[in-house]
C-alpha cells in the first residue's frame, strides 16, 4: 500500500523521499548522457544535486551529534527549513512531472504502464537440484526502476508523473498535503533507518578519529 500521510511528516521522511527522487534523476542523467543527450543529462543532474544538497545540511548537523540543548534546537531549526525548501522543490517536481515521465518514455521508446517487474522463474538442473533463480525481466533493469521503482518498494518509481496514478508523484502530493495540517510531526516508519545510520556514521567517525583515522562516508542512500 502507498504511504499515506495524515500529519505533517518528519524530516527523516523528506529526507527518505528525497533521496528517492535523486537516484531516479540520477538514472535519467544516466541514460540521457549515454544517448549524447548532454544537456538533458545536465539539467535532470543539477536537479538531482540540488534536492541532495538540501537534505544534506540538518544531516551533517546531526552527525555532528546533539549533545547540548542548543545543538538540539539548531537540528530542529535546520530540519524545517531543509523541509520547506524540499517542499517548494517538490512543488515544482509534480508540476513537471507529467512532462517529465512522457519525455524520457519517448526518449526510450516505452510505455510505464506496460512495463512491469516480472516474478523469478526458479528451474532446475538435469539433477533435480535447483539452479540459481533467473530474472525473466527484458531489457534495461534501470528502466523498470525508473518508473516502478526497486522490484521490493515500487511505489518508488515516477510512472506517468502524474499524482492519480501514484508512485512518487502521488507520495509527494501526499506530503505537500499533510504539510496543511496543524498538527506536530510525527516520526512514521519511512526513513527512520537514515536517523539510526547518520547516528552510526557519527559513532564510526568518532571511533576512527581517536585511532588517528580519517574517514569520509558517503550519506545513506547515496548515489
Amino acid at each position: 500500500m502507498p504511504q499515506r500521510y495524515s500529519e505533517r511528516a518528519p524530516f527523516n521522511d523528506w529526507w527518505y523521499w528525497s533521496e528517492c527522487l535523486v537516484k531516479r534523476f540520477r538514472t535519467m542523467e544516466e541514460l540521457y548522457r549515454e544517448e549524447g543527450e548532454t544537456d538533458r543529462a545536465f539539467e535532470i543532474g543539477e536537479l538531482a544535486k540540488k534536492l541532495k544538497d538540501n537534505c544534506m545540511v540538518p544531516v551533517e548537523a546531526i552527525r555532528k551529534g546533539m549533545k547540548t540543548e542548543e545543538q538540539k534546537i539548531e537540528v530542529k531549526r535546520l530540519e524545517e527549513e531543509a523541509i520547506y525548501n524540499a517542499a517548494n522543490m517538490f512543488r515544482d517536481v509534480l508540476f513537471n512531472f507529467p512532462f517529465m515521465s512522457s519525455s524520457i518514455q519517448e526518449f526510450l521508446g516505452v510505455k510505464w504502464d506496460e512495463l512491469k517487474w516480472d516474478e523469478d522463474e526458479e528451474e532446475v538442473d538435469e539433477f533435480g537440484a535447483p539452479k540459481k533463480k533467473k530474472r525473466r525481466s527484458s531489457g534495461d533493469t534501470r528502466i523498470l526502476e525508473l518508473f516502478w521503482g526497486p522490484k521490493a518498494r515500487q511505489d518508488e518509481g515516477i510512472r506517468s508523473g502524474k499524482v492519480e496514478d501514484g508512485g512518487l508523484p502521488g507520495i509527494l502530493n501526499n506530503l505537500m498535503m499533510a504539510e496543511k495540517s496543524s498538527s506536530n510531526r510525527q516520526p512514521t516508519e519511512y526513513g527512520q533507518f537514515v536517523q539510526a545510520a547518520a547516528n552510526q556514521q557519527f559513532l564510526n567517525v568518532q571511533k576512527h578519529e581517536k585511532a588517528g583515522v580519517m574517514v569520509n562516508f558517503k550519506p545513506p542512500g547515496g548515489i
